[in-house]
């Protein structure tokens, strides 16, 4: 699993995650935004956001996610749709923040499957501190 620290230019190739209508990164003013966003998260969305911010700037396989946060798969179900889908539900939520999503998205590379997950390490810090609070 790469990890990127906070200026490698992959966190500008990312497939998604900053792409909540222009709105701004997270700042350190953010850590009472960031404890609202974390106490509006379902619970599975919020296990695997926590366990990116928990890893930051790892990239984490949707299938890791699916292992670690989720239980592991489920029968009939495709892994990337289900961590995917679990994930979009922060999409409302942190558009009311006024602040891009907290993590970022990368599509399989071609002939791969799955998409893969981060959290800068200055959000993950952001939202660190939200959690002890």
């Amino acid at each position: 699993m790469p990890y990127l620290n906070e200026s490698d230019p992959r966190w500008d190739q990312a497939s998604g995650g900053h792409t909540v209508a222009g709105h701004p990164q997270w700042g350190p003013e953010d850590v009472d935004r960031a404890a609202g966003l974390l106490a509006e998260m379902r619970p599975a969305a919020r296990r695997m956001f926590e366990h990116l911010v928990r890893h930051p700037g790892l990239e984490v396989h949707c299938a890791e996610l699916e292992l670690t946060c989720l239980g592991g798969p489920e029968a009939g179900k495709n892994t990337a749709n289900r961590v995917a889908s679990t994930l979009r539900g922060l999409t409302d939520p942190a558009g009311s923040t006024g602040r891009r999503l907290p993590f970022e998205w990368w599509k399989a590379p071609a002939g791969g499957v799955g998409a893969t997950y981060a959290v800068r390490p200055s959000v993950a810090a952001i939202f660190l501190a939200a959690l002890v609070r």
